[in-house]
């Protein structure tokens, strides 16, 4: 049963998936990647299934197989900006920092030029001083990649 909450999840078919967390699925599951099923919504910009995935006991400091970045990360590096604003409003660490590479959420929405998510995230608190392990700040990254308004963002 479990592993067809899995399919739910990767389908964003609301309907299965509450039947299947009404039945006292396991929601903190994961993927045949070894990601959790709220890391594989937020990545895919499923922002009722995020909602639905937390209410029911999703972990939120869950992190991927791969590069171990929370769900914050996920959704600011592939532009899901109302995902986003929903793992904030949830109580994400904003400020979590990737072990390979030091990036927060910041650090990766203005990699992607994601200018919402950057916008969203700053004007959540998030701290604009935190440096990568290459040494750059999402300021130093925005200056780098040239976009002028992501730059104003961070510097004013």
């Amino acid at each position: 049963m479990s592993t067809n909450l899995v399919a739910a999840v990767i389908n964003n078919n609301l309907k299965e998936a509450k039947k299947f967390i009404e039945t006292g699925v396991n929601v903190n599951q994961t993927d045949s990647s070894g990601n959790s099923l709220l890391l594989v919504s937020s990545a895919n910009g499923q922002s009722e299934m995020v909602k639905l995935l937390l209410d029911a006991g999703a972990d939120i400091h869950a992190v991927d197989s791969n590069m171990k970045a929370t769900a914050l990360h996920a959704s600011a590096y592939l532009r899901h900006p109302e995902v986003m604003k929903i793992l904030i409003e949830y109580g994400i660490n904003i400020d979590a920092q990737g072990p390979y590479n030091g990036y927060t959420a910041l650090h990766d929405a203005v990699w992607q030029d994601n200018i919402e998510g950057v916008r969203l995230l700053v004007n959540a608190g998030a701290r604009l001083d935190i440096k990568g392990k290459n040494g750059d700040t999402p300021l130093d990254i925005a200056k780098k990649s040239g976009c002028k308004e992501i730059v104003t963002m961070l510097s004013g």
